[in-house]
């Protein structure tokens, strides 16, 4: 299980804990809340690390080609 899917799962439990327990209700969905932006942050660093890496290295297909203007010389 991914760490998101966990912050998700235990958001779930946040907030039917808040419902079975409506004294402490605004308690229990803080925490869900606060579960719920940890999933967002992970979310986003998954993909910022995953631009970081395509950014170092942008593959033989960015490069240009190696064109001069000087005349070749003719074999023959």
């Amino acid at each position: 299980m991914s760490e998101k899917s966990d912050c998700n799962a235990m958001v779930l439990w946040c907030a039917q804990r808040a419902k079975t327990d409506p004294e402490n209700g605004m308690k229990w969905l803080g925490q869900a809340e606060r579960w719920r932006d940890l999933a967002r942050a992970e979310k986003a660093w998954r993909l910022q690390k995953t631009g970081a890496r395509q950014a170092v290295y942008p593959g033989p297909m960015a490069m240009q080609p190696n064109v001069s203007n000087t005349p070749t010389r003719q074999q023959g």
